[in-house]
């Protein structure tokens, strides 16, 4: 019996476009794993700093992504930007960008790299600005605990480096650190302190925190004996002062007042009134910075003096 060639083609027809369909989809399936490249145009967004912008603006750049079939068809999410940021301390008219694979945004769970950026090396070109180094003032209350005393304090960097419009920095002489205070200190401390960039408008400023750091010491007091008193003017002539020599009470810093000896003070009469009878003269001491003194007594008479002595 004669069988027709369409009686063949339709024989079966199910299965055979099951095998069909099946085919095709391995077909797919081998061509989504085998290795695709896609190139795609991407701008470059510059964000400058404040009170800044750009005189040239970069031209777009050609991103070229190798992955999977299956990969490279999730991109149609991925962003066409390119995002970077001037740092606020550049003061330069052309900054030189040098873009890395990792500036390319790739969507979250997408296996593919990028494997070439076109160009990856220009420049862009800002407006120009000046700079500044200005002192920065410490706005730092140090309240030491009870019996100690601040022996030091410093604060570093003690300059900040401006950059903005020459206008504005012309009138900016100084800088401050916010106000802090810093109490019951026994001992070394350190801080971190933010600069006061509130009055600093569209100037940038490096660096924005500073360094302080101090020490406060036990404070203490003694007695030093026997030092001699000297007179201070010529109306002294003739006249002893009685008695000769006294205590000096010295108050201060631990460190410094264990080291005193009689020449570390000096202890001046000042006649009050004149030399007579009855006269005395009023003492001051003089000591080391840092270190509060006073004679014990505070004051002395004043004798005649006797024979050739």
């Amino acid at each position: 019996m004669a069988i027709s060639i369409g009686q063949l083609f339709v024989r079966n027809w199910p299965i055979k476009l099951a095998a069909i369909f099946f085919a095709i989809m391995l077909y797919v399936a081998v061509a989504a794993q085998q290795p695709l490249t896609q190139s795609l145009a991407m701008h470059v967004a510059v964000a400058v700093p404040p009170g800044r912008s750009i005189r040239q603006q970069p031209a777009n750049v050609t991103v070229v992504i190798i992955g999977k079939g299956t990969e490279v068809m999730k991109l149609r999410s991925i962003s066409h930007v390119i995002h970077r940021v001037v740092p606020d301390t550049f003061s330069a008219s052309v900054w030189h960008v040098h873009l890395q694979p990792a500036d390319v945004e790739i969507p979250k769970g997408t296996d593919v790299q990028v494997a070439d950026i076109t160009p990856r090396d220009f420049d862009v070109v800002l407006d120009s600005v000046g700079t500044k180094d200005v002192k920065i003032a410490p706005r730092v209350k140090v309240e030491a605990d009870s019996g100690y005393v601040l022996r030091g304090f410093s604060i570093v960097p003690n300059l900040a480096h401006l950059i903005g419009p020459e206008k504005s920095l012309a009138r900016i002489d100084s800088v401050t650190t916010l106000s802090i205070e810093i109490s019951s200190v026994t001992g070394p401390f350190f801080r971190t302190v933010p600069i006061d960039t509130a009055l600093l408008g569209i100037v940038r400023i490096s660096p924005k925190e500073v360094r302080v750091a101090g020490e406060v010491v036990a404070v203490i007091e003694r007695s030093i004996p026997g030092v001699p008193v000297t007179t201070a003017a010529s109306g002294f002539t003739g006249f002893l002062l009685s008695p000769e020599r006294v205590s000096v009470s010295v108050r201060g810093p631990e460190s410094k007042v264990n080291t005193l000896t009689k020449d570390s003070v000096r202890v001046v009469a000042h006649l009050v009134g004149k030399a007579g009878p009855g006269a005395y003269a009023r003492l001051t001491v003089t000591a080391p910075p840092g270190v509060r003194a006073r004679a014990v007594p505070d004051s002395v008479g004043l004798k005649r003096r006797t024979g050739r002595g």
